[in-house]
């Protein structure tokens, strides 16, 4: 007799702009601007990111963020072990600085200008075991201790047990939210092999994410 998996009442999530994403797709990481779509499509909360190749785009988008910013390059892999980051830039001399010496890095060609968000750094990661079910997790980014796990569907129940015991100052609703709505991208498509959100950044009111590397098996 089959197992009869518990009704996740997932929220609602854009299944076509997924399959559309999905089908697209070669084996492997998408690329950062597949993963975004996927992340707006789940109804994942991102940060605003402006993409700049030129001193005056990086200065523009400074001026309509309105405040200090944090830049990345516009590169596949570790930013923060290429040095390929500067946070919290808060006058037009040091973004000048900062976005040449990004550009200077081999194999970078733009720079994400974004806003400096306050809050805490939490992560949720899924991956896809044998069974094809997902394997879901969160915790605290850095934090050193473990996080908490299950496997989906996950249900309201389920996604707040995960988080209660976490020691955050994060909206905990919001963050039992989005890992429902990472397990509800994933059981809308079978063929994403990992979902990785590190960090999020959240605090009492709000939370977004700020990166995001998506696998995809499209043999299967």
């Amino acid at each position: 007799m089959a197992e009869t998996r518990p009704d996740p009442h997932y929220p609602p999530v854009d299944k076509r702009m997924i399959g559309d994403i999905v089908q697209i797709a070669t084996r492997g990481f998408l690329s950062q601007s597949a993963s975004k779509v996927l992340l707006d499509a789940a109804g994942i909360n991102r940060a605003r990111q402006y993409r700049a190749c030129t001193e005056q785009e990086a200065q523009l988008a400074m001026i309509a963020i309105g405040g200090p910013v944090a830049m990345k390059a516009v590169i596949e892999g570790d930013k923060q072990a290429m040095g390929a980051i500067a946070l919290n830039v808060s006058d037009i001399g040091t973004l000048r600085v900062e976005f040449n010496r990004i550009m200077n890095i081999k194999g970078v060609t733009a720079v994400s200008i974004e806003p400096m968000l306050e809050g805490q750094e939490v992560y949720i990661y899924a991956s896809r075991k044998y069974t094809g079910q997902y394997e879901i997790s969160c915790g605290i980014t850095g934090s050193g201790r473990p996080g908490t796990k299950r496997e989906s569907p996950i249900t309201p129940q389920i996604a707040a047990e995960m988080v209660e015991g976490l020691d955050t100052i994060v909206n905990k609703y919001i963050f039992a939210e989005n890992i429902r709505r990472v397990s509800a991208l994933c059981d809308s498509a079978p063929s994403i092999l990992s979902v990785e959100i590190n960090p999020l950044i959240g605090n009492e009111k709000t939370m977004n994410a700020l990166n995001a590397r998506i696998s995809i098996d499209n043999d299967d």
